[in-house]
């Protein structure tokens, strides 16, 4: 999973790859790593792309980071869900479009 922060006052952006498991093995890590983005950037782009495990409670970290954000006014991004996020997203019979709308 590769992590995209910006800050909108200079507009740099930074890119942090923090592996490519989402899974109740490495949600209390993740969790912290997403914490400091929130409080760190204005902007936070997740490609999830090179994720090769999930499991719901990966799906149900992602959610929360989004409401989070929404929450903060903060502006995010989450793309480019591989097969092993749409086999979670199927595990709790729901569609990309739906959850991450």
């Amino acid at each position: 999973m590769i992590l995209n922060m910006g800050r909108k006052k200079d507009m740099n952006n930074k890119n942090r790859e923090i592996g490519s498991s989402l899974t109740v093995y490495n949600i209390a890590e993740l969790h912290v790593k997403f914490q400091e983005l929130i409080n760190n950037a204005d902007r936070i782009d997740i490609d999830l792309s090179n994720i090769t495990d999930c499991d719901t409670s990966g799906i149900q970290l992602l959610y929360s980071l989004k409401k989070s954000c929404l929450e903060k006014n903060k502006e995010i991004s989450i793309t480019n869900p591989s097969a092993a996020v749409n086999e979670a997203l199927n595990r709790i019979s729901i569609t990309w479009d739906v959850f991450f709308k």
